[in-house]
């Protein structure tokens, strides 16, 4: 079977479908929100994503072998950058995240998601066991996921810390760890969370975020009998999604609605408008789109013809399915904010790159799995 005719197995053509569809409503959300606040965020993204599209042609088209070689030495480019944002970066609303490159902002942590991804699947594939890995053999990958993790904390950048945190994790649960080994980490995570929040590792402003969600859900006070003023983010986007009912409300109903409140409706809160628009029934079809995607990589995985691409393909799964729990999450109020955009319908152009880029991925992977 040639590389071509696998990939028109239904999966992959269901998941590139998905793909595409998640671009082209990205777009359209864009158009909506610069109308509101009278910008040219889409005209920017389109850019961004025909270039994402170009890069994951070249990711699908050049020998996985060769891709493989440059998994360590971009991973250590990448922890390079990391380190020369904390000192170069380019402040924006009290982070250093972003890298100037004439007109473009590059955001490292972003290409970060997967470059974890590849270098732990490398260097598990080179080391593969028969049985499930100890804690004791587990310490150099992890390494390569908290390096990394820190110091995008550092920036600070919570909320794609902990997205790095959970890809890297799925990978190494696919690839298999004792229970005791689960255990013990578990055991440690909390240990650590809590050093963190009482040693001022998490910020002021991050404990209040966390402090103001947990208020929320004991609050009585109806978020619609507050002044717009006196609403916090999460209660802005609650008002705008509840608004949208089951089919959604028109244009201009949204239009003077709580969303010319709502900071970052471009970003971080992208969904809000989407849901006051299309309401219930669009906010589930835009959630399917983004299940038959990581249902796309799944089925890569399962299918794949080595341990590599399995985990490359489980990995750029979760780094899909965690920044999209993690935004969803927090806009409809059952997380904390934590400052995270949704993976492809968000604007951000490093964002766009790195999601298309693992969407080359698993298209080249899906073009020598096995079978029919």
């Amino acid at each position: 079977m040639s590389a071509l005719q696998r990939l028109r197995a239904p999966s992959t053509v269901l998941g590139l479908i998905c793909l595409l569809s998640l671009c082209c409503l990205a777009i359209e959300n864009l158009h909506f929100v610069d109308s509101l606040l009278g910008t040219t965020y889409h005209r920017t993204q389109t850019i961004w994503m025909v270039l994402g599209l170009i890069g994951a042609g070249v990711v699908a088209s050049v020998d996985i072998r060769f891709m493989r070689r440059l998994a360590l030495p971009t991973y250590q480019i990448l922890v390079v950058l990391l380190a020369a944002v904390l000192v170069w970066g380019r402040e924006i609303n009290f982070s250093r995240r972003w890298i100037e490159l004439g007109p473009a902002n590059i955001q490292p942590s972003e290409f970060m998601k997967l470059g974890v991804v590849l270098v732990l699947a490398d260097w598990f594939d080179k080391r593969q066991a028969k049985e499930p890995w100890p804690l004791r053999q587990l310490i150099m990958p992890g390494a390569l996921m908290l390096v990394p993790v820190i110091l995008i904390n550092r920036e600070p950048d919570l909320g794609t810390s902990l997205c790095v945190l959970f890809i890297a994790a799925g990978v190494i649960l696919y690839e298999g760890v004792r229970t005791r080994t689960l255990i013990v980490t578990v055991f440690l995570a909390l240990v650590a969370s809590g050093v963190a929040w009482q040693t001022g590792l998490v910020r002021d402003y991050q404990k209040g975020r966390v402090e103001s969600w947990y208020q929320s859900l004991d609050d009585e006070t109806p978020v619609h009998s507050k002044p717009s003023s006196d609403r916090s983010q999460a209660e802005l986007a609650l008002w705008a999604i509840g608004s949208g009912r089951l089919s959604g409300r028109s244009d201009d109903e949204a239009r003077a609605s709580v969303l010319r409140h709502l900071p970052f409706v471009h970003t971080d809160f992208a969904l809000a408008p989407f849901a006051e628009r299309f309401g219930l029934l669009g906010c589930a079809g835009l959630f399917s789109l983004y299940l038959g995607v990581v249902l796309w990589a799944l089925r890569v995985a399962a299918r794949a013809t080595d341990r590599f691409d399995a985990l490359v393909a489980v990995g750029i799964g979760g780094l899909v399915f965690w920044q999209f729990f993690i935004n969803a999450g927090m806009v409809i109020g059952l997380l904390p904010v934590v400052g995270l955009t949704l993976p492809l319908f968000s604007y951000g152009g490093s964002s766009a790159l790195t999601v298309l880029m693992g969407a080359g991925f698993l298209v080249n992977i899906a073009a020598r799995r096995k079978g029919r």
